[in-house]
């Protein structure tokens, strides 16, 4: 039981951390030089794309979001590159210093979200073959996510329980009825690596309008994962030292032991429209040069991993529970602050504690992408995308947060340059990202003012990479015709001459 108790509490402050110490590349996948980034966003996106080929090399994006706790640094975070920190806030040694003080709560009555996610982008390529693309993508992903806990209990873990720091302010007291509700809540983090094939169809319409249609099938290996369910837990104080638990369950799953495996598979189609030729006029045909929308729908990571040998432990209070603490419930740990002896105790004594294990299945992040693409000058676009998550917050599955994105964006063969404006995390924050292509290198973030702004942080976001491919203009196949053409044509001028 003891065991137990400690996992719940490693888990809980193992991620109340990561909060204190701290969608992807959707504004590269949705252009026309990003057809290897495209297969993240829709499987068919690769079919409309500037090259003929395309490799991306290797490419990394990181977030950390929370909707409760602010870190404010009392001077640039930037400071700390070059180790110009102010004295007043290093440590006997030279490094910067850390205060609990720096982290602010949110508090408005809102049930809190944290997630912490990576993305690796590993070797993967894009080729055309007639009417038809074929592609591999590799990848690994994790992340972690404490979803819905109720605002009391997240202050009373922020300050570590402790009734001398106003740990359980935001409980009722006595005098308030005394009626108080720890609500549904989970606690998920899950990791996987992926390898997959992927295969789009273009099909030529009339007007040079296109319909493509694309599959990714992919085979998934999961790796280490835990899930933490709280159904929800009511205790009522009926006197200043009774308190009466109501019916509760806690279950907690470990994974990972044994490689989980799994295969996922990613539907997409997109429709390329131009207008009829008789609607063509100048302007048009000045500034649609490629086409005057792009519009694709999909169905991302349909699938799941099962592992086996999972441990699952689950504390279960089958019926009310009163208890006076100052009995011999509250005598075993008097005068003690070791409230995993406490929840110990209390289990032991009233409520009931199984463990086992089995196998498990965890989702995949499935999800519904939506985009639209319009080309208003030669080189001026803008997108819009929905990511819609299918998969619930409090389940244990893996899943990305549902987001809205608009982007202006400049485009060139050598460079790209859009500013996403997002509603992001659920649709709870709006933000302003960049994002930037020189060449094969790419980066950017869907959150620019925690860079603008560092000494006030809630999220943090950042993606980098390396792809190059073929253009045209840019092969020495190409540049090797063009010399043989040259030099053909000035000799054949030569020999009319005579």
């Amino acid at each position: 039981m003891k065991t137990t108790h400690i996992k719940l509490i490693v888990l809980f402050l193992g991620l109340h951390l990561m909060i204190a110490n701290a969608q992807n590349i959707t504004t590269m996948g949705v252009g026309n030089y990003g057809a290897v980034h495209s297969l993240y966003l829709n499987p068919s996106l690769s079919g409309y794309s500037a090259y003929k080929w395309q490799v991306n090399l290797a490419g990394l994006w990181v977030n950390v979001n929370n909707n409760y706790l602010t870190f404010k640094l009392p001077y640039s975070a930037y400071r700390t590159i070059n180790n110009n920190i102010p004295l007043a806030y290093q440590t006997e040694s030279g490094n910067a210093m850390f205060d609990r003080l720096w982290l602010t709560e949110r508090l408005n009555g809102r049930t809190k979200q944290v997630s912490v996610a990576s993305d690796v982008y590993g070797p993967s390529a894009s080729v055309q073959i007639k009417s038809w693309r074929l592609g591999l993508v590799t990848s690994a992903h994790a992340g972690a996510r404490v979803a819905n806990m109720p605002e009391n209990f997240a202050h009373a873990l922020n300050k570590d329980l402790d009734s001398s720091q106003g740990a359980f302010s935001l409980f009722r007291t006595l005098a308030q009825g005394g009626a108080n509700t720890i609500s549904e809540f989970a606690v998920v983090g899950n990791s996987r690596i992926a390898a997959g094939i992927n295969v789009a169809k273009v099909i030529q319409l009339d007007w040079k309008r296109q319909l493509i249609l694309g599959v990714t099938l992919k085979k998934n290996w999961g790796l280490p994962g835990f899930y933490l369910h709280n159904s929800g837990l009511t205790l009522t104080t009926i006197s200043t030292d009774s308190v009466v638990f109501q019916p509760a369950k806690m279950q907690l799953v470990t994974y990972g032991d044994q490689i989980g495996k799994g295969m996922g598979v990613d539907l997409g189609a997109t429709y390329v429209f131009n207008k009829r030729d008789t609607k063509r006029n100048g302007h048009y045909l000045k500034n649609q040069t490629q086409y005057f929308g792009k519009f694709g729908v999909a169905i991302m990571d349909i699938g799941k991993i099962t592992y086996q040998n999972a441990v699952f432990n689950e504390v279960v209070v089958t019926q009310p529970v009163g208890i006076n603490v100052n009995s011999a419930f509250r005598n075993t740990i008097a005068g003690s602050t070791n409230y995993q002896a406490m929840a110990d105790s209390f289990f032991n004594k009233f409520g009931t504690h199984r463990t086992y294990k089995g196998s498990y299945a965890v989702g995949l992040p499935t999800r519904l992408v939506l985009t639209a693409d319009f080309q208003i000058k030669k080189h001026l676009f803008v997108a819009g995308v929905l990511t819609q998550s299918l998969r619930k917050k409090l389940s244990n599955n893996a899943r990305y947060q549902s987001a809205l994105m608009l982007a202006p964006r400049l485009e060139y063969r050598f460079l790209e340059f859009s500013m996403p404006v997002l509603l992001q995390y659920d649709y709870r924050a709006l933000r302003v990202g960049s994002s930037v292509r020189i060449g094969p290198l790419y980066f950017g973030t869907n959150s620019l003012m925690s860079f603008a702004y560092t000494k006030s942080v809630r999220d943090a976001d950042f993606f980098i990479g390396v792809a190059f491919g073929n253009l045209p203009d840019f092969s020495f196949k190409k540049v090797w015709k063009k010399r043989k053409e040259l030099l053909l044509r000035n000799r054949m001028g030569c020999a009319n001459s005579f």
